[in-house]
């Protein structure tokens, strides 16, 4: 499972799911059934679909509102029951499959946990597009859930960028 590079296709899909937003008003999301809550700065677009991969079908739901060539970006990833999930090993190929395929460099990562879930942490320059790309990564039982922060180099540590990311929880279903 380390070597499969979903979340780098998922984090490469945010351009075409992403709505514009003219002013920003802050707003908590959280789909039905997630077992997460997140805040936005606006409603964000929703696009649910299956997608085909080398380990099988994963379910995938995407959730991004794009302000001002900046994208905020959710999204939940259910494996197969038929994987077997190592969680540290799940989340280094999380990480390796998202650098590879935004042709991006690895800045920063570290390790941390979200609730009792493994989670990383990662900022990823892509010098091709002059942008960085703010990640938390977290793998709770059978889901990967990304909040993806997407903005101009230099933007992930805006308040807007840094309210995002801090905004994640885990909540009871």
């Amino acid at each position: 499972m380390s070597r499969i590079a979903l979340p780098a296709l998922l984090l490469s899909l945010m351009t075409f799911t992403a709505s514009p937003v003219h002013a920003q008003q802050w707003q908590e999301y959280r789909p039905d059934g997630a077992a997460y809550r997140i805040e936005f700065p606006g409603s964000p677009v929703q696009n649910t679909r299956d997608v085909a991969t080398n380990i099988g079908t994963i379910h995938m739901q995407t959730s991004s509102v794009d302000v001002g060539g900046k994208t905020y970006m959710m999204i939940r990833s259910e494996y197969p029951p038929t994987v077997t999930i190592n969680p540290e090993k799940s989340l280094d190929g999380a990480r390796n499959g998202s650098v590879r395929r935004t042709g991006g460099v690895l800045r920063s990562e570290s390790r941390t946990t979200v609730g009792q879930a493994p989670a990383r942490h990662l900022i990823i320059d892509m010098p091709q597009t002059n942008q960085s790309a703010d990640a938390l990564m977290i793998l709770d039982g059978r889901e990967l859930l990304q909040a993806i922060y997407v903005g101009p180099h230099g933007t992930e540590e805006t308040p807007e960028a840094r309210r995002f990311l801090a905004s994640f929880e885990s909540v009871q279903q």
